[in-house]
């Protein structure tokens, strides 16, 4: 993973320990935020810094379903996908790159995972 691949609707597996760590900043209360490595997916960029929202696999209080094309890894296209609209993140995109190694990212440059960008949500 590189820091110029990171667009819009750029799935990764990310560990939010390793975003907090070096720096990033989550909306939600520290005991409610995402724990352990999970998909994250990219709402936004700008600059040298992106947004994201982690991914649950279960539905759960306050939680959306995310609906739109997916491509990538299986265990990103097969199984369901939630977000919480109150958790969003905010890393540099070299925090990024760090937490996809440390989260055990599986996607590559040639089969990134990625959402249809018309079903990234807007938050």
């Amino acid at each position: 993973m590189t820091a110029p691949e990171i667009t819009p609707g750029l799935v990764l597996h990310l560990d939010p320990d390793t975003l907090l760590a070096l720096g990033a900043d989550c909306t939600s209360l520290s005991d409610i935020r995402v724990r352990g490595p999970h998909f994250f997916l990219c709402l936004s960029v700008s600059g040298a810094v992106s947004r994201w929202i982690p991914l649950y696999s279960r539905a759960g209080p306050g939680r959306v379903e995310l609906a739109g094309h997916r491509v990538g890894h299986p265990k990103w296209t097969t199984q369901s996908a939630y977000f919480h609209p109150g958790q969003v993140w905010t890393a540099s995109h070299q925090a990024v790159v760090n937490a996809s190694v440390a989260g055990g990212d599986l996607s590559s440059r040639v089969r990134r995972n990625m959402l249809d960008g018309s079903a990234v949500p807007t938050l």
